[in-house]
């Protein structure tokens, strides 16, 4: 699809699906097209990974 990269640059990606897998928070797994780590925000809704560590003590 011809309009596939440009969407990741807006932070729109597709997973690869044999990439998805359940990480105990969520699904997760690498864009189709860009090859960035990607979450599951909610229902076909893949967002770039957070690459910050999270905080568990606040």
């Amino acid at each position: 699809m011809a309009l596939s990269i440009p969407l990741c640059l807006f932070n729109r990606h597709r997973p690869k699906r044999g990439t998805v897998a359940w990480d105990g928070d969520g699904y997760a797994g690498r864009c189709r097209h860009c090859g960035v780590d990607i979450v599951r925000r909610s229902r076909r809704l893949w967002r770039r990974a957070d690459t910050a560590p999270k905080n568990s003590s606040d």
